[in-house]
Order: C-alpha cells, then structure tokens, then sequence
C-alpha cells in the first residue's frame, strides 16, 4: 500500500469512480441500489484494513463492514442491496499500519433503484499523538566552586585540645566563601579558610566537613569535603600532665617571682621542679584566698600529691573546685585569676589519673 514519506498531514485516500454495474433482477439486487467504491491512498501512508458504515436515518437503515485491502494497491469495494431511497451518509475510517496515523471520511449520497451510485470520498489522514508540544527554556547559570585542598594539623589530638585546619578552593575569578561543620567540638570562625577546632570534652572521633560556595548539588566539582580526626585522652604520664596542663595554665603565676611562689610557695616553671615541688610534699602555702583558709596551717598537713590517692591530693582540690564552682580546701580554686577558665574535665581526669597510676615521674 505504499510507503512512508515522513509528512505530517497527508491528503489521504480519495475515492474514486468505479465502472457502472447492470443491476436487476438477475444479479440479486430485486430493485435496490448499490454503490461503488475505490479508494486510493496517498504516498506516505500504509493501510490494511478500511471499516465502513452506511446509514439512512429517514428510512431506518444502517449497514456497516470492514474491507482486507492489504494486498492491494487501490481500495475497491461495492455493497449491493440498498433501499432506493435519498439521504445516505457512509463513513469510512482507517488506522495506519503502526498506528501513525488516524483516518476518516464521510460522503452523501442518493440510491436508485436498479443503478449503481459512483460515491466519492476524501479521508483526512492525521497524527494519532495529537501534534506536537512546545517548550520555553528559561536558562540560569550557576559558578561550580572547587575545593582544591585541605590540611589538618594535626588528625589526632586530645580532648578540648586545638586543631588547625587550612583549605583552599577556587571559583574562577568568583569569591569563594567556607562553611565548615561537625557533630562535635568547636570552631572559632566556621566561615574561615583556617579556622581551629577545638576537640570535644569526650573522646571520640569527629567528621569534619567543609562546603564551599558558589554551587548546587549538580555541579560536577568538589563543593563539600569530610576529613575525621581522632580526639582521645593522654597517656597518664607527668610529661603529658605538665605539657598539656601545668606548662599550658600554671607557670605564669608559679614561677619565681609570681604569686604561686611568693604566696603559694609552689614553683613549677620546670617540669623538674614541678615533680619535686608536688608529689609527696605538704602544701605551704600562706594566702588564705577564697576559701578563707592558709594551706600551711592546715592540721594535719595536706599533701599536693598524694600518689594513688587523688581524692587526698591538694592538686586536685583545686583544680576541680573551680570546675565545680566550690572553694578548695585551703587558698583559692585554680587555676588564678579569678576571671580565668577552669580546667577541662578532661584535663582535671588526667591529673586524676595519673596520681591514682602512682604519680610516676614518667
């Protein structure tokens, strides 16, 4: 039946005239009409079968069927047995191999008794999918930032203890902006390049993630970037227990010439005299501070470290005091002044620790 040409809107199948019959009584037709049909599709358009209908609605009529025109090259049929009568309407409708195309056609016509009535008909062929749809494209754009590096130092630290971090990213000649977060731990600026983070009071380990900006989840570069330090406890060693603690928060007042040895008589500016100074020795000092009480008239005397006992151990009366927001036994809560942080509890749980491990000078 022909093959497609790849047109949208065909002038499909037009029917053409077929040869006058001789009807009488001899062929059947006892007076009636018949009609004559040949149909021609277009190029382009490949069509199999061809249903019909004819109906008379002032005599009451309707009569319809299908034709197999597959193995045609024209469509050709004659229905026989119609009414003489005027007012006939037939419709023929197709679908297209592959259903591409939907087609129909509708002519009027008149019957005499005993003729043949040559009918003409035009089937519009269209697309079954209805046309074609059209879209407006609203177009934004959006600079992709990447994060080039970062550096961490260091990945593992102790608890409430400092780590720096360092990135670098880039957006073309765009500013680039950072935001960093954790689940735990601290920053001093998030939205910095290098900020430090502070460890959390409680070991663990911590993701950090940095994201950088300009971006959306759809950029193909590195936007958002997660590195995990360790944050754990020291070793309970007194080299641990002056460099994180005693060097870091004491020696500004114990050292010769501060009140920690004028009025504390405790000298810790060495780690050797730290270690001399503290363990098994009664504390001496002669300020009464905060608690109202001279350290030195203490009776009986108080060790500053007592080793395996750092429920009995002056140190750690006064560490914790000011953690606990409690005056000391004697003197003032440490560290001084007054206005300074206390300790961390996992600073005041090393010292703890190492005293009860025997207060070892390791």
């Amino acid at each position: 039946m022909g093959s497609t040409n790849r047109r949208i809107a065909l002038p499909a199948l037009i029917l053409c005239i077929a040869s006058a019959l001789a009807c009488g009584p001899e062929n059947g037709l006892e007076g009636g009409g018949s009609i004559g049909i040949q149909l021609q599709i277009a190029p382009g358009v490949t069509i199999n079968t061809v249903d019909w209908s004819i109906v008379n609605a002032g005599i009451g009529f309707a009569q319809s069927g299908s034709v197999n025109e597959q193995f045609s090259n024209t469509i050709v049929f004659q229905v026989g047995g119609l009414p003489a009568a005027t007012g006939y309407a037939i419709t023929l409708t197709a679908m297209s191999v592959g259903g591409t195309f939907s087609c129909s056609g509708t002519s009027s016509f008149d019957v005499t008794a005993g003729a043949t009535t040559h009918v003409g008909i035009v089937l519009t062929c269209s697309p079954t999918g209805g046309g074609g749809g059209t879209i407006v494209v609203d177009g934004t754009t959006v600079i992709c930032a990447n994060i080039d590096s970062i550096s961490v130092f260091p990945l593992e630290t102790t608890v409430g203890h400092p780590i720096a971090l360092v990135a670098t990213a880039s957006a073309g000649g765009v500013a680039t902006s950072f935001a960093w977060t954790a689940p735990a731990g601290t920053f001093d600026n998030p939205g910095s390049a290098t900020p430090t983070f502070t460890c959390p009071a409680a070991p663990q380990m911590v993701d950090i993630t940095l994201t950088v900006s300009p971006g959306v989840p759809q950029c193909p570069t590195t936007t958002s970037r997660t590195v995990t330090v360790t944050c754990d406890t020291l070793n309970p060693t007194f080299t641990n227990v002056y460099a994180s603690v005693i060097g870091a928060r004491c020696t500004g007042c114990h050292r010769p010439g501060g009140s920690g040895v004028t009025v504390g008589k405790l000298d810790m500016s060495t780690q050797a005299a730290a270690y001399a100074n503290l363990v098994g020795v009664a504390a001496a000092g002669t300020g009464a501070g905060a608690s109202g009480v001279m350290c030195a008239a203490l009776s009986p005397p108080i060790l500053r470290v007592s080793p395996n006992q750092s429920a009995m151990s002056l140190l750690v009366d006064k560490v914790a005091s000011k953690l606990e927001m409690r005056n000391p036994a004697c003197g003032s809560p440490m560290p001084l002044p007054t206005a300074a942080a206390p300790l961390t509890a996992a600073q005041v749980d090393l010292i703890r620790a190492w005293i009860d491990g025997g207060a070892q000078n390791d």
